[in-house]
């Protein structure tokens, strides 16, 4: 079963064997409730998987302070870059069972075919801009995720990957292994 919400107002009574987060932590803050939460999701033996892209060492929130933020606004609004480790310090309901971190070579990869797509698919994308945002901003919002996969591309690729990267953690409830 699939389901997207919005954690902070979601609430379910049904249980499950496993749960996966992917690019949800990013845009949370405590992740203490988050997790206590998500345990509260859990069948007895259930597992959290949580993708997240990381930082090596940095924790940063992304900040809106004037019109110069709009990437932080726009893209990241209320939203933190989590260090690999963060997760690591809230194991109050589950815990730690494995983690991964993988380079951000991949995601700059990744980023730079988005955007070689984006570009051969102009026109198109040009319509859904228009119908999303508006046609007056069209063109703005175009410009913005160009920028945008040029800079995630940049940035994950920085240092052959090592800065920027993407972790995996899975939780296990408290208790059991």
């Amino acid at each position: 079963k699939v389901i997207t919400a919005d954690m902070n107002d979601f609430s379910i009574d049904q249980k499950f064997d496993r749960v996966v987060s992917v690019e949800m932590f990013e845009h949370m803050r405590n992740y203490d409730q988050l997790l206590k939460k998500v345990s509260g999701f859990l069948r007895k033996n259930g597992k959290l998987f949580v993708h997240i892209f990381s930082h090596r060492t940095l924790v940063y929130p992304f900040e809106d302070n004037g019109p110069g933020d709009w990437m932080a606004r726009e893209f990241f609004s209320g939203g933190i870059m989590p260090s690999h480790r963060l997760l690591l310090h809230f194991q109050n309901d589950l815990k730690i069972d494995k983690v991964w971190r993988f380079s951000g070579v991949h995601y700059s990869k990744t980023s730079w075919a988005w955007l070689e797509k984006m570009d051969q698919n102009k026109d198109e994308i040009m319509k859904i801009f228009s119908t999303t945002y508006g046609s007056q901003n069209a063109k703005t919002w175009w410009q913005r995720w160009r920028i945008f996969f040029m800079s995630c591309a940049e940035l994950f690729g920085m240092d052959r990957g090592s800065e920027w990267g993407v972790s995996h953690y899975l939780f296990i409830k408290r208790g059991e292994s």
